[in-house]
């Protein structure tokens, strides 16, 4: 139980820590001191993104557990196993055209895991949460940088999906249980480890426009659809010429 050992000893549980974002947050807790366990099925990952964050910390590896978290029992074994004392939820179906096709499938993987993340933390006591939720939620937004206030209106079931858990993490969090959470929402996060070593090359088709753009780029594949006519330069991409 996490209220059984000191914080020094205790672990921080990322969920889909094989992917892209959960691999560049694994270094960052391992480097900050903290101890990490990840757990991720690895269908749009590989195990060999953990070895690269083991080597890039300076550590001998990183405790892995391949779970799916619509697995309640593997996942509720993962607490009993390891104190944790806060967890990094990062795990979810995240393809917005994939999520208008199959709707149903979404709201299962991203609400039902959720939910079972959040029993499985609850019945060990662990009350600390990060969720990562996403920029979708709020749409087709009026202002342009986004500010946090801007009303939540998302455009596909993966959107909702993620509003529908930040909604649920803001009842715990109104409950008297005690949680503590915060609810990220960013959008295409970008860019590989300054060593080299670690970047976004998920398996399949990408879900993102960075890492397809970076298949492009070094031919994997033939070309970078892009979709619309509406735009302000012949080509559609974002170059603009200044006459001086």
């Amino acid at each position: 139980m996490a209220t059984s050992t000191s914080i020094s000893e205790r672990y921080v549980l990322v969920t889909g820590g094989a992917g892209y974002i959960g691999s560049h947050c694994t270094v960052s807790l391992l480097t900050a001191g903290y101890k990490v366990v990840i757990v991720d099925n690895l269908y749009n990952a590989s195990y060999e993104s953990i070895v690269r964050v083991a080597r890039i910390a300076g550590v001998s590896s990183v405790p892995f557990h391949k779970v799916d978290l619509l697995d309640q029992r593997q996942l509720s074994a993962v607490f009993a196993r390891y104190p944790i004392w806060a967890v990094v939820h990062l795990a979810s179906a995240k393809a917005v055209g994939e999520s208008v096709q199959r709707p149903l499938d979404y709201y299962h993987i991203n609400v039902t895991g959720t939910i079972n993340l959040l029993r499985a933390m609850k019945d060990a006591g662990v009350r600390n949460l990060v969720f990562s939720s996403s920029a979708t939620v709020y749409g087709d937004p009026p202002i342009i940088p986004i500010p946090e206030t801007s009303p939540l209106k998302p455009e596909s079931p993966y959107g909702r999906t993620k509003v529908v858990i930040e909604s649920l993490v803001r009842d715990l969090c109104d409950s008297d249980e005690g949680w503590n959470a915060a609810l990220l929402r960013y959008f295409n996060p970008a860019g590989a480890h300054e060593t080299g070593l670690m970047g976004e090359n998920p398996k399949g088709v990408p879900y993102n426009l960075m890492p397809y753009l970076a298949q492009v780029a070094v031919g994997k594949r033939e070309y970078l659809n892009v979709f619309g006519s509406d735009y302000e330069t012949k080509d559609g991409t974002g170059i603009r010429w200044v006459n001086s």
